[in-house]
Formats: structure tokens, C-alpha cells, sequence
């Protein structure tokens, strides 16, 4: 028996056990380093097999949300033809993620919104586990959060992922913050669980009411994304001041009560101390 064979038969073995339809990466590579078969990461869980899952070594492995989407592992004796069927719509099919650039900006809210909303779902975890809510993407959408190449600002993603991975953080920023570095913490952000929306779908310059407006969009957006059980963090004073209540009063009883600043302007270390905070209140470990 090979290696990856002993692999597949030891997740199988699992699933069957536990009797749950399949297993993330993360507690996949724990339960291999735990049989010997693959050692685990210590800074980054889950790496080592989702180097495999690129590279098609699973092969009944698959991601419900398409490219760039969490990885499912089921049972090798399940899900043959979706594998088949989703292997010939990727080799048809080109990546589906395109960052535009600044040099041509778009005041189509329409297509504004379906770029972004395409950019967040490649990351959308397949149990959402927290939201964050920002504000509203930036005004040069080339430097939104879910895009991978951005050199400059960027402060959102940099401010969380300082909390959640302040030592990866910082080898992101000495490599000259290439692609595939911010695509990892993207990875693994969506892999904890973690899903970011926004108050309002596009750059707020585009938007002339005011933001109080927006938020029974949010509420029913998270009404379709999540169960009223889930940890909701806001993040800048004025979002919080705008929707926690109303989030609180639709059910959302775990929307964490603290304003968080936005982490730009002088306000990073703040904003580290609050999230952080955020985070414990969220249950997060």
C-alpha cells in the first residue's frame, strides 16, 4: 500500500468512526501526524495536506465553492462522480478570479458589486464560523481585502491577519507582500472559519444616502449566510454605532459589543488590542 493510499484509508477510517460526511484539512493533517503518516505544520495547521489537495494527490477531495474555496474530504467511496464532474468544469473553465487594476475604474455600482461579491465568495468558508463587518470596500477596489496582489495600504487586511497571524504577517510584508503569500493567510482565514462582509456592497464614494440605509441589506444577507448563534464582529466605531443594535434585535445575540477602530490613521495598535479582545469574546482560540 502507498503512502497515499495509507492516507485516504486513514481519513476513511475516520469519517466512518466519527460518522460525519467529511473532514477539513485542518483536522485532517492532526489526525494523519497523530497516525504518523503526515507530519502537521505548527504554524500553519493543515499545510502539508493541502499541498497534496493542490496538487490532485486526493483525488475524491473537492471544493464546494470552486477555486479557491475550502477543501471538503469525504469518504473515498463517496462523491466519485462529483470529483469527475467538477475535474472537467476546472480544465474548461479558466480561474474564475479577476483583480482589476486602477487604471481602469469602474462607477457601474452593478458591476462593482458582482466583481467583489466574486473575490469574497472564493474565500467564503464552508461553515462560516465568524463574520467580520467592515465599512464598505475601498474606493480603488484593486486594494479590496480578498484581492491577492496588493502592494499598497491594505490596512484591514493587514490589521486582522496581525492578530491572527502576526508572525506570517510580518514574512508578507519582508517578502514585498507577494501573491502567493496573501492567497495562504486568505486560505487560512477561510479555513478557521472566518467570512468578512461589508455595511455596504461597493466604495462608499459611490453611495449618496446615508449608511443607516444599508443595514437591512446586511441583516438579511446574514439571515442566508449564518445562524443566529454566530460570532459577529464589527469593525470601525461607526458600523458598530449602526448596526449593533439592530443586529441584536434580529437575533444575532452573539454580535461581540465592542467598538473596534478601523486600523488605519495611527489607529493599528488600537485596533490589535480590540480585535483581540473581540476574538476571546467571540470564542475564538
Amino acid at each position: 500500500m502507498s503512502e497515499i493510499q495509507k492516507i485516504i484509508k486513514c481519513l476513511d477510517d475516520t469519517i466512518e468512526k466519527r460518522g460525519i460526511t467529511h473532514l477539513s484539512p485542518v483536522e485532517a493533517n492532526k489526525i494523519l501526524e497523530e497516525a504518523r503518516l503526515l507530519n502537521d505544520s505548527s504554524d500553519r495547521p493543515g499545510l502539508p495536506l493541502r499541498k497534496l489537495l493542490r496538487g490532485g494527490r486526493i483525488p475524491h477531495a473537492y471544493q464546494p465553492g470552486g477555486k479557491n474555496s475550502a477543501w471538503f474530504i469525504p469518504h473515498s467511496s463517496k462523491f466519485q462522480s462529483r470529483t469527475k464532474k467538477s475535474s472537467l468544469q476546472t480544465e474548461q473553465t479558466k480561474d474564475p478570479l479577476v483583480q482589476p487594476k486602477n487604471n481602469k475604474p469602474s462607477t457601474d455600482v452593478k458591476e462593482l458589486e458582482s466583481q467583489i461579491e466574486e473575490a469574497r465568495n472564493s474565500y467564503r468558508p464552508g461553515v462560516i464560523k465568524y463574520v467580520l463587518i467592515a465599512e464598505a470596500p475601498p474606493d480603488s477596489i484593486d486594494r479590496f481585502f480578498y484581492y491577492p496582489d496588493v502592494k499598497t495600504a491594505d490596512y484591514l487586511f493587514l490589521g486582522v491577519m496581525g492578530v491572527l497571524f502576526p508572525e506570517r504577517k510580518q514574512k508578507y510584508i519582508s517578502s514585498g507582500r507577494t501573491e502567493s503569500m496573501k492567497k495562504d493567510l486568505l486560505w487560512d482565514f477561510q479555513e478557521k472559519g472566518f467570512f468578512l462582509l461589508d455595511l455596504l456592497d461597493f466604495p462608499i464614494n459611490l453611495y449618496s444616502e446615508s449608511l443607516e440605509n444599508a443595514v437591512p441589506s446586511l441583516v438579511d444577507k446574514l439571515k442566508k449566510s449564518v445562524d443566529a448563534n454566530t460570532p459577529i464582529i464589527l469593525i470601525k466605531a461607526n458600523v458598530y454605532d449602526l448596526a449593533f443594535q439592530p443586529l441584536v434585535s434580529n437575533g444575532f445575540k452573539n454580535t461581540v459589543s465592542l467598538r473596534i477602530p478601523f486600523p488605519g490613521q495611527g489607529w493599528q495598535t488600537v485596533f490589535g488590542i480590540k480585535f483581540s479582545e473581540a476574538l476571546e469574546f467571540a470564542g475564538y482560540e
